[in-house]
């Protein structure tokens, strides 16, 4: 049921961010669609007893993607997307320290934040379409 969710979620959120996202947008949607594709066989190499090694990376370079995305763009909803992933990939650096981290807690807390990383795009985006946005005045 979680998984069907996230799919729709995905799908949506994509194709939301394809369609009146703009640049901004279309960057999110590949860099996420991608990070999607390589989480799967990522998750399949490693065990959740330990730190996923192999997600870890994927987690990370996507946080690099969307920190990218948060400097170029006059957006604000690129920060919370980037500030999701990045509790994501802390999820990840937890396991690092803590060796006896429960194996359940950090599944859940390495995948809890998509959701609202997804939700903060097509929020953000819906924003930014009904806010007017500042013009330059001629002086």
């Amino acid at each position: 049921m979680l998984a069907a969710f996230f799919w729709l979620l995905t799908l949506f959120a994509c194709a939301f961010a394809m369609v009146y996202g703009g640049r901004d947008g279309r960057w999110f949607t590949l860099v996420f669609l991608l990070s999607v594709l390589l989480t799967m066989p990522a998750q399949l190499a490693g065990s959740w007893h330990g730190t996923q090694f192999w997600l870890t990376i994927v987690d990370m370079l996507l946080l690099v993607g969307l920190v990218w995305l948060m400097l170029r763009s006059d957006s604000y909803w690129p920060i919370w997307a980037a500030a999701s992933q990045l509790m994501t990939v802390l999820t990840h650096i937890v396991t690092l320290l803590l060796h006896g981290f429960s194996d359940r807690i950090y599944e859940g807390l390495s995948t809890v934040w998509v959701i609202p990383l997804l939700l903060f795009a097509i929020i953000g985006i819906e924003l930014d379409r009904k806010t007017p946005h500042d013009h330059p005045y001629s002086a």
